[in-house]
């Protein structure tokens, strides 16, 4: 889709991005009690050794579309050596369904691949209609991420893995993979540049369930490749001999799984994301793929995605679109019959010894972390985002503040977080973080948990939560101190919150530039240019700034579209991860951990979350 008329995206100041990164580091310190004298004579120092980094970073900008992606995407993707599986990989979890045999299993899963060929119909033929802002300004968003969802694929390398796109020679045929029984099948969806009706696709699944149940007891488990860690995953593939340009350009695939409130929900997002190791489904996977449709007959179905070509609310769209194309056509599968009766195709793998090995480690990772993640599921019941907006608030900032606040009552000090802001105002636009652990949250929450006036505790929520509404709607917020408030200054959220937050979304975010500035500076000590990496990088405080112990997602899905959620693994093993989906009366969030870090308590974790919802509901109601 046409994005020259988007604007590129602008390069913050050193000043301005030194300026904010002092403030967090001071947040992180205190919860560390770690002095910040010499990481902050770092950051002063750099003010003018960096300078060289900045003109370098312009002069890319101004050749460059884009010149974010360059450095964010290997730094934030392809050069992470971990395993996809639960460090990587979200999941987002469908509606359960109740199939009465394996044909209704069978039926519903061709319903959904025939829905998401529908939707990249759409999208090859520029029939999705051009997304904007939200809020009164209305910006024309990016759509370049609808091109790559269904054509990207994620290959491993040694060092770093590598965006394969699948070439637009061929779009008269085209097929999608399917794994049953640890196996891959070759199913097509177009020929001759005809989209296959439910019927034919429904007719070649039914093929690839008898020839999996065939071929089991002789099966090569070819899908643990990708299970462990990347550069494993490369090795076994460079020692392959077979041609997979055919799964590569699967667009789709598709994982026929056999039987295998809160506890089903978080039990469905654990089969999503890892399939329950390599003892259970955890084979069955492709995890290199943007888009794995997981369908098990006991009904748990949902998408695993790989996360590096695409945003979530991307992939969420689509996936809608398929449900409902599965709801509002479920009742004409029971007339419909093949047309061509065209078969599926079996992949057939050879693998030597040193292979056979590599798979078995991958195995091994796979059930670690099968064995070591923890995932809950709060069904909060008590208020949604329409009593949050009522209140004045925006439901996303209020929520940042109630995850900040559920921290801080557990573990007594705020952590580095991660919130994407979305960049796709601008060309080829991607995200940049929104650290929600400011030097104002940090003096509201130990109001709150204090013994300082609760009052103050409000006013601090209330003008966080308009502030980051003003951020969403892409508009200044009106801030009317009345003089209780200006008694309060230490816990009001000053105005430079607001600028803080205004520019992160309009491309004056930190963490894209601290990226960017730290690769131009490790490639000029590599490459002789300077003696020694900048200070300010080889701080501790750099290392700790970097790392997310809190990583957060806002994912809602449609009102129509009930009982989904997304959900992920932590990001670094003493941390959590918190997706939530927020709806008119009702908030869904999907807390995680590891469960051998002892830093880390995850039922108390939960119980934080709801509890600091309620307390920030009492200062609402009193």
């Amino acid at each position: 889709m046409d994005t020259r008329a988007l604007l590129k995206p602008p390069v913050p100041s050193l000043d301005h991005c030194l300026d904010r990164y002092s403030e967090y580091v001071e947040v992180v310190a205190d919860g560390q009690n770690r002095p910040t004298e010499n990481t902050l004579r770092a950051v002063q120092d750099f003010r003018q050794s960096g300078l060289i980094f900045q003109q370098k970073l312009l002069s890319i900008a101004e050749q460059e579309p884009n010149w974010i992606n360059q450095f964010w995407l290997p730094e934030m993707y392809l050069r992470v050596r971990l395993p996809l599986p639960v460090n990587v990989n979200p999941a987002y979890i469908f509606p359960l369904q109740h199939f009465k045999n394996e044909e209704d299993w069978l039926s519903y899963t061709a319903l959904l691949v025939r829905g998401f060929v529908e939707y990249k119909n759409k999208i090859d033929t520029k029939q999705i209609e051009r997304e904007v802002s939200t809020g009164k300004l209305k910006v024309n968003m990016c759509m370049q991420q609808y091109d790559s969802i269904l054509s990207c694929y994620r290959h491993p390398g040694i060092d770093e893995d590598v965006q394969v796109v699948k070439p637009k020679r061929n779009k008269e045929n085209e097929h999608i993979l399917v794994m049953c029984n640890n196996q891959g099948f070759i199913v097509q969806t177009r020929i001759g540049g005809t989209m296959l009706a439910f019927a034919d696709v429904l007719y070649q699944l039914r093929q690839v369930l008898r020839m999996s149940e065939a071929r089991k007891a002789t099966a090569i488990p070819v899908g643990a490749s990708g299970a462990g860690d990347r550069t494993t995953a490369a090795l076994f593939w460079h020692g392959m001999q077979e041609d997979d340009e055919e799964i590569e350009c699967s667009p789709i695939k598709t994982f026929c799984d056999r039987q295998a409130q809160e506890e089903h929900f978080a039990l469905q997002g654990k089969h999503i994301l890892t399939g329950g190791g390599s003892r259970g489904h955890g084979l069955n996977r492709w995890y290199d793929s943007t888009i794995q449709l997981v369908v098990s007959s006991n009904g748990v179905n949902g998408l695993c995605i790989e996360h590096s070509s695409a945003e979530g609310i991307v992939i969420i769209k689509m996936a809608e679109s398929a449900l409902r194309y599965e709801r509002k056509n479920r009742k004409r599968r029971l007339i419909s019959a093949p047309e061509r009766q065209i078969s599926a195709k079996a992949l057939t793998w050879h693998v030597d010894k040193e292979g056979l090995m590599l798979l078995e480690k991958q195995k091994g990772t796979l059930d670690e972390l099968t064995q070591d993640l923890d995932l809950v599921v709060l069904l909060f019941n008590e208020f949604g985002r329409n009593f949050i907006k009522e209140a004045g608030f925006s439901p996303d900032g209020f929520v940042q503040l109630a995850l900040q606040l559920a921290h801080f009552k557990l573990h007594g000090y705020l952590v580095s977080t991660y919130e994407s802001a979305s960049l796709r105002r601008f060309r080829f636009g991607r995200v940049d973080n929104i650290r929600a652990n400011t030097k104002e949250a940090l003096e509201w929450v130990k109001a709150m948990i204090g013994n300082e006036s609760k009052v103050s505790g409000f006013i601090s929520a209330r003008r966080e939560c308009q502030l980051s509404y003003s951020l969403v709607h892409f508009r200044r917020p009106k801030l009317n101190y009345c003089e209780e408030q200006q008694k309060n200054k230490p816990l009001l959220l000053r105005r430079v919150q607001y600028h803080f937050l205004f520019k992160n979304i309009a491309g004056q975010g930190i963490d894209n530039h601290l990226c960017a500035l730290n690769v131009l500076a490790r490639k000029a000590e590599q490459e002789g240019e300077i003696e020694t990496l900048p200070e300010i990088f080889r701080d501790p405080l750099w290392a700790e700034l970097m790392r997310f112990p809190l990583s957060t997602s806002q994912v809602s899905t449609s009102a129509d579209i009930t009982d989904c959620y997304l959900c992920y693994g932590a990001v670094v093993r003493d941390g959590y991860g918190c997706s939530y989906n927020l709806q008119n009366d009702t908030m869904i969030f999907a807390p995680s951990a590891f469960k051998s870090n002892p830093r880390t308590n995850l039922p108390a974790f939960k119980n934080s979350i709801q509890s600091a919802l309620q307390d920030m509901k009492k200062l609402l109601v009193n």
